[in-house]
């Protein structure tokens, strides 16, 4: 893959942390993306600028309203090679919804990538450029009612949250895969990985950042990745039937449609 421009969400945490310090060497321009404003991750800038010789760029949005991923897409100028929709937050403890009004979760994780694709893609078309969206394997046992956006009427819990935004994000991989002008596109589950994400949602251990971040770069840059592919942990899997049933994928296609004012 041509890496001149690489952006990537969610870097100022966790995998996507590790990751940009991964990529850093790799790029011309690397755009990194987090919540925080600038001052806040100096140090991280600094120390992707040392770690090699890419302009580093950042952009700060809190996803948690879409005008702002609107306004993250607006200030991504130029050709993009790849996108890594990485920014994900855990299922909170309690049922939230944004300030769009949409299931939080499901918004951040989801919603946010599927729009900033959107935005993006012309750039990344004429680049013969690549999405990367960071999925889970959480989404193999998912399940989501196209009719309960915001999980009013099925139980909520923090995990059925994420592992539902997750399973949107490897549907919406593989319906975009097929669509005529589209980016290559994949989606990965990184690993088990011990992060405060996992940690805040399930009680077990997991693999170092370097690991899952080791896999996020080989699904970006990897000539042996191929549109359609979901990965995990570094391999070549099956999805769930879920996500590679073509009736949930249009459905899902036309709701996300629907709920960032998009035109068919």
């Amino acid at each position: 893959m041509n890496r001149d421009t690489i952006v990537l969400t969610g870097a100022t945490s966790g995998i996507g942390r590790a990751a940009a310090h991964l990529l850093a060497p790799a790029a011309r321009r690397l755009i990194v993306h987090g919540p925080e404003p600038a001052g806040e991750v100096q140090s991280l800038l600094d120390g992707l600028r040392a770690a090699g010789a890419a302009e580093v760029h950042y952009l700060s949005a809190d996803f948690d309203e879409l005008a702002a991923v609107e306004r993250l897409a607006a200030g991504i100028t130029g050709r993009v090679d790849i996108l890594i929709n990485n920014a994900g937050r855990p299922g909170p403890a309690r049922r939230r919804l944004s300030a769009d009004g949409i299931e939080v979760t499901l918004q951040t994780n989801y919603l946010a990538a599927a729009l900033l694709t959107e935005r993006l893609t012309p750039a990344l078309t004429a680049a013969g450029g690549r999405v990367v969206h960071v999925a889970s394997a959480t989404h193999l046992s998912a399940r989501f009612d196209l009719d309960d956006v915001n999980l009013d009427r099925h139980p909520y819990s923090p995990t059925t949250a994420y592992a539902r935004s997750k399973l949107a994000m490897v549907a919406h991989a593989l319906w975009l895969a097929g669509r005529p002008g589209s980016p290559e596109i994949v989606s990965i589950s990184p690993g088990v990985i011990s992060t405060d994400l996992l940690h805040a949602m399930y009680g077990i251990g997991g693999a170092p950042v370097g690991h899952g971040a080791r896999n996020v770069v080989h699904a970006a840059l990897s000539p042996d990745v191929h549109t359609g592919q979901y990965l995990d942990d570094g391999a070549v899997a099956q999805p769930s039937a879920v996500a590679r049933d073509p009736e949930f994928q249009a459905g899902l296609a036309a709701l996300t449609r629907d709920l960032l004012g998009l035109r068919s």
